[in-house]
């Protein structure tokens, strides 16, 4: 599986399991993922961008709920930052979490 479909697919996964448990889910899915499906460097990258790509769907879905600037502004306030800066953190944090997590995988690091 590669390009944009494996992309949508882990960004759903990625979605899915973060609104269930949590954010720490994103190692252990992006982990299996490259166990079960593939081994190759290409994979680490699709599930950074998958797990960034689903938690912005998350952030969307947010959003119809209440203005995400004002969730960003709220949380992002927290951390001193403003609301467009905490966006693009959240995004790049699951991003590099879950591309680190695959890399692992993929060289044996993770059971």
């Amino acid at each position: 599986m590669r390009g944009a479909l494996a992309v949508g697919m882990f960004a759903l996964c990625a979605a899915a399991a973060t609104a269930v448990g949590g954010w720490w889910t994103i190692p252990v899915v992006a982990a299996v993922w490259m166990r079960v499906l593939s081994r190759d460097a290409a994979t680490a990258a699709i599930c950074g961008i998958g797990a960034a790509s689903g938690w912005a769907l998350l952030l969307a879905w947010d959003a119809a709920h209440e203005p995400l600037d004002t969730v960003a502004r709220r949380v992002g306030g927290v951390f001193h930052l403003p609301g467009w800066a905490f966006v693009g953190l959240t995004l790049l944090f699951v991003a590099l979490l879950a591309a680190t997590a695959a890399a692992a995988a993929r060289s044996g690091r993770v059971p």
